[in-house]
């Protein structure tokens, strides 16, 4: 009797296929392509192994930020497991395994998807397969197709390993998982199937927001799809809206409206300053458009449900990605990444068509569907071969110590400051996910509620509203009011690969080099702590940068008086500040640190008032001492703590009535 291998076996040969064919990708050292952004995911999980508290504070970016607000916590939580649990490996090193590792799983769960709804093993695994060797996206887009890079890796796997796009790549692996949950909690009954399906999506969700929101579009469409199809299928919209209401409450302990307001304000002007104007309006209507097309076009039909839905899904995705790409027209914030989501759909098109044609009794369908497979296989080939053959060859990683970023972040490393570094291009990146060093700048900015660190650090970079003979000397000022000790430059000719600051050499002259030649130079800033005593008068009353520069002159000066007492600042722990010294009569206490609503103080025991200044840092007001203890600890908004009891309370409640249904789980049919 000849039976056939279970669907779990073939998704666990192509996860290991794929394994094999980016073996490459899982060695140690740091890759070849330098504007790779992975080293900023691997700064998230190397803190959070250290310091995973999500009620806590940064304190290493962007002159600090809630640890909550910096990116959502799928992978970053699960790349700190993965250095806990394999403590021998470099900490960017696990978490690189963590990510591809993921990746890989991609065709996996493609297959699965493919088969829940077909049934069929063989058409299945062809589109696993053609999702594991090709992309259409380098014909169809010259700007992708310029950006092939080393080798002809799949523009998923590119994306993953250029641009360093570890999390989608994550969310895009658990969309098809979360989609088979979805339709299965609508079609099905019983309470498991929602519960099953809102893990699901919450788990899409806390990984990434454009997967997220990918996700979102193909729920929309599978509403729209399962409605036509509700006299067949038994369809409940009202039980998938269920669980996308579970997800929501099972996953806003991190989603609090607070996370999600300031994410979705920064998200516009970090996208390439992305507007809704009318021009977005007239593309949201094409989308419209197109669903209602598809919807006509299939009216008539009384079966094909599958490849409506995934046709639906298909065009949404293409008309975003070909607008940016034909037309430079932005339907959503970063369009542009969605390519990955558009080829996992056609592919998927692509098996369902041959499927059908296959399944046809008439000769004509089968030549075509023939036909279809060797143009298919032909254009496929060259892909195939190269990616099976160049990726080893090409994309090895070299050993982090021959890198420049490294080399810079190794000797500031070994000064110990007791301020910031700042650090330009993709040292800013790489830098945490090596050493857990203080810097003015970061990774992402889409957290930020305090975004003046980021103006800072532009000004400086571009000169914009400096003058040339004074540039140098207000550069050194914005990296004094950044709380910086040390500033990291790469200039022309060096090997680092974005070379983002204006005049590289503004600094010679002006502050010492300590380190580094013309290409690569690190110079030290005067520094007196983070804790300064002023008067209110010296406060600037705008954010110093551009033209308002000049309104820092009395607080810099403060720093350099010689005559006031000093404050000693001590960092205990990340969330634990401890400030000492003498406080004299009517003047305030100004930590360079940035001020949120999480933060309490106490001077002496005694709860102290604190506020936010115009460079969004902290202002004490306390009482005149001799000697003053004043503590401050960052222990989360009641907003996030309030939400974070909804979600404790969701997945009791939720898992409590799991139990309580006491009949054997409908998955397990």
């Amino acid at each position: 009797m000849n039976r056939k291998p279970h669907p779990l076996l073939i998704a666990l040969a192509l996860f290991v296929l794929n394994v094999a064919l980016n073996a490459a990708l899982f060695l140690p050292g740091e890759g070849k392509y330098r504007d790779s952004i992975e080293a900023g995911y691997a700064s998230m999980a190397h803190f959070l192994s250290q310091y995973p508290d999500p009620f806590g504070w940064n304190p290493f970016q962007y002159c600090g930020l809630p640890t909550h607000m910096w990116y959502l916590p799928g992978l970053p939580y699960l790349g700190a497991l993965v250095i806990h649990l394999l403590p021998m490996l470099k900490p960017e090193h696990a978490y690189r395994i963590t990510a591809t590792g993921l990746a890989c799983l991609g065709p996996s769960t493609v297959f699965l998807l493919a088969f829940y709804f077909t049934r069929s093993r063989r058409w299945a695994f062809f589109a696993a397969i053609l999702y594991t060797f090709n992309s259409p996206s380098y014909a169809l887009f010259k700007q992708i197709d310029a950006d092939r890079g080393f080798s002809f890796l799949p523009w998923r796997v590119q994306v993953l390993t250029k641009y360093g796009e570890g999390p989608h790549n994550a969310g895009l692996m658990l969309i098809p998982l979360a989609l088979i949950a979805c339709w299965r909690a609508a079609v099905g009954r019983g309470y498991p199937l929602i519960l099953l399906a809102a893990i699901l999506l919450a788990a899409v969700t806390l990984t990434n927001w454009i997967a997220a929101m990918a996700l979102a579009w193909c729920c929309l469409m599978m509403l729209l799809a399962g409605m036509r199809s509700a006299p067949r299928t038994g369809f409940l919209a009202h039980r998938m809206l269920a669980a996308a209401g579970l997800a929501y409450l099972l996953a806003c302990l991190w989603l609090s409206p607070r996370f999600i307001q300031t994410t979705m304000l920064n998200w516009p002007m970090d996208a390439f300053n992305y507007k809704m104007q009318g021009q977005q309006y007239a593309l949201f209507a094409g989308l419209v458009f197109i669903a209602l097309a598809l919807w006509l076009w299939f009216r008539r039909s009384q079966g094909h449900d599958y490849l409506f839905w995934l046709l639906l899904c298909f065009s949404g995705f293409t008309w975003i990605v070909a607008n940016h790409y034909w037309f430079k027209l932005d339907t959503i914030p970063e369009s542009r990444r969605y390519a990955v989501e558009m080829e996992l759909f056609l592919f998927l098109i692509l098996a369902e068509l041959l499927r059908i044609a296959f399944a046809d009794g008439r000769q004509r369908w089968r030549e075509i569907g023939i036909a279809l497979m060797a143009w298919i296989f032909a254009w496929a080939s060259l892909q195939a071969a190269t990616y099976s053959v160049r990726t080893w060859i090409m994309l090895r990683p070299v050993p982090r110590q021959t890198t420049i970023e490294y080399q810079v972040a190794d000797f500031l490393h070994s000064q110990h400051s007791q301020g910031r570094v700042m650090v330009t291009g993709g040292t800013r990146f790489r830098l945490n996910s090596w050493f857990l060093i203080p810097q003015t700048g970061g990774t992402f900015e889409s957290g930020l509620r305090n975004r003046n660190p980021l103006h800072f650090s532009y000004q400086l970079r571009t000169g914009l509203g400096q003058k040339p003979e004074t540039r140098g000397e207000e550069s050194i000022g914005l990296l004094r009011l950044l709380g910086a000790e040390y500033i990291a430059v790469h200039g022309q000719g060096s090997r680092e690969h974005w070379h983002d600051i204006q005049q590289p050499r503004m600094f010679d002259g002006l502050l010492p080099r300590i380190h580094g030649d013309d290409k690569d130079a690190i110079y030290k800033v005067p520094f007196h702590g983070l804790a300064h005593l002023v008067f209110e008068r010296e406060l600037p009353i705008r954010v110093p940068v551009g033209y308002d520069a000049h309104l820092a002159g009395p607080y810099l000066a403060a720093m350099d008086d010689t005559s006031r007492p000093k404050l000693s600042l001590r960092w205990e722990g990340a969330s634990k500040i401890h400030v000492s010294g003498p406080i004299p009569d009517g003047m305030l206490v100004s930590l360079q640190v940035s001020y949120d609503g999480g933060w309490r103080a106490w001077q002496d025991e005694e709860p102290l008032a604190m506020e936010g200044d115009e460079m969004g840092y902290i202002l004490l007001r306390p009482k005149a001492s001799a000697s003053s203890n004043i503590r401050l600890q960052y222990i989360g908004t009641k907003e996030h703590r309030a939400f974070a009891l909804l979600g404790a309370s969701a997945w009791t409640v939720a898992l409590g009535a799991l139990w309580l249904t006491r009949r054997r789980l409908p998955w397990t049919r």
